[in-house]
């Protein structure tokens, strides 16, 4: 099998790598409180394990850097071992990083991104490379590739995937059941907001804004994690595979303004 992780190659194993204009993978989560039945590590885990797959499978040049573990949970620190950055923080230490790749010569680069906090920070870091280096430095969070596949399959009504959700859950159940306390689903907690804004994943918000989530929840989770199943789970892995190894060959081939759809 062929290197996943950056530093598992040498110095000059990875001059080779990079001279073949490789695609470098960032997965982005978060250590933060998933309700009484997740780990904190649930959002690494989940970007860790599609770059992971995505590396295993592509046929172009790629490798994965480690997970960026922390990220910017504020909303979520009235729960008990949530641990956050500063938005300043996460946008810093991630330009450092793209800016040692881009000294090395690498141009493109993905961030996976599997946690809705750290949007503005990742992308602001990226955004700065791009300006500075050129190349492609692009952000996906996850979900954003999926909204039909969900809408296929889901078994919770509007309001069941957000957080520590139907969705989540499944994709531990999947990926690592040893982060799911099955005697502690918690019941159905589906927020489903106004028309302005909603906490509900693939909702179509129309403003931003920031609320801390003991004021969503008072477990910690919105969403229904009781509809869970590890086909759900596996089912959405898939498809984000699927869709991000697109991507990836996509970005690497320079075919992102000119792809045919």
């Amino acid at each position: 099998m062929e290197k996943i992780y950056w530093g598992s190659y040498t110095t000059y194993e990875l001059e080779e790598l990079i001279e073949k204009d490789p695609v470098v993978l960032i997965p982005v989560g978060a250590y933060e409180q998933h309700g009484p039945h997740l780990a904190l590590n649930t959002d690494k885990v989940i970007a860790e394990k599609i770059c992971e797959e995505l590396v295993r499978r592509a046929e172009i040049p790629c490798a994965s850097l480690p997970a960026v573990w922390c990220g910017i949970s504020e909303h979520h620190m009235k729960f008990s071992g949530s641990l956050t950055l500063k938005h300043e923080t996460m946008s810093a230490f991630l330009f450092d990083i793209l800016d040692s790749l881009a000294r090395s010569g690498v141009r493109k680069v993905l961030a996976v991104n599997s946690h809705g906090g750290n949007m503005v920070a990742v992308n602001e870091a990226l955004t700065k490379a791009s300006y500075q280096y050129g190349g492609t430095f692009a952000l996906l969070t996850y979900w954003n590739l999926i909204g039909d596949e969900i809408r296929e399959n889901r078994r919770s009504e509007f309001g069941g995937i957000s957080h520590a959700c139907e969705m989540e859950t499944a994709l531990q159940m999947y990926l690592q059941p040893d982060n799911v306390r099955m005697d502690r689903l918690p019941p159905a907690n589906n927020v489903k907001g106004g028309s302005f804004w909603s906490p509900a994943m693939f909702a179509s918000n129309k403003i931003s804004m920031y609320i801390p989530y003991d004021q969503l929840s008072e477990l910690g989770h919105i969403g229904d994690p009781q509809k869970a199943t590890p086909e759900f789970g596996e089912t959405v892995f898939e498809a984000v595979i699927k869709k991000a190894l697109k991507l990836v060959e996509v970005i690497q081939k320079g075919e992102l303004l000119n792809e045919n759809y």
